[in-house]
């Protein structure tokens, strides 16, 4: 009964990337490509949440290759490595390249307030969407802040 599967390689838990799942795909980018490449068989919709890379976010231009060569319907980056656990998102890196993905980008990290959603929007107008996470755990009443 689903319509998508969404692979999730943006995880830096240390038990999951321990077992080179999550941001722990990202360490082998070959293995990654013959991951994608199964699903793509099966054929149906596939979006990937992903992060920039293991240590540095230099390492997301070999890992796009990967996903550029795919028809996902949707990527979307979440502008850290997998080390970085709390560490401000890189969006500097994020607009480095976004112009090179070729799927529908969204945008996940550090959105927690309105003028966050509202600056990224400004700044990254052709964006399929952003995700709001920490900032609808911090205040679950929305309204209260003008998130619609």
């Amino acid at each position: 009964g689903y319509t998508e599967v969404n692979l999730n390689f943006g995880c830096p838990s240390g038990t999951v990337t321990a077992k080179g799942k999550g941001s722990g795909m990202l360490r082998d980018p070959q293995k990654l490509d013959a991951f994608l490449a199964l699903f793509f068989e099966a054929g149906g919709p596939v979006s990937v949440k992903t992060r920039l890379g293991v240590a540095r976010a230099e390492e997301f231009g070999e890992i796009l290759d990967f996903y550029n060569k795919t028809p996902l319907c949707e990527l979307t980056i979440h502008p850290r490595v997998m080390k970085q656990l709390t560490v401000q998102a890189d969006r500097e890196a994020f607009a480095a390249y976004l112009p090179a993905c070729t799927a529908p980008v969204s945008y996940n990290g550090d959105v927690t307030t309105v003028d966050d959603l509202r600056a990224l929007e400004a700044a990254f107008p052709e964006l399929s969407g952003i995700m709001v996470g920490r900032g609808l755990i911090a205040d679950p009443c929305p309204s209260a802040q003008g998130w619609s």
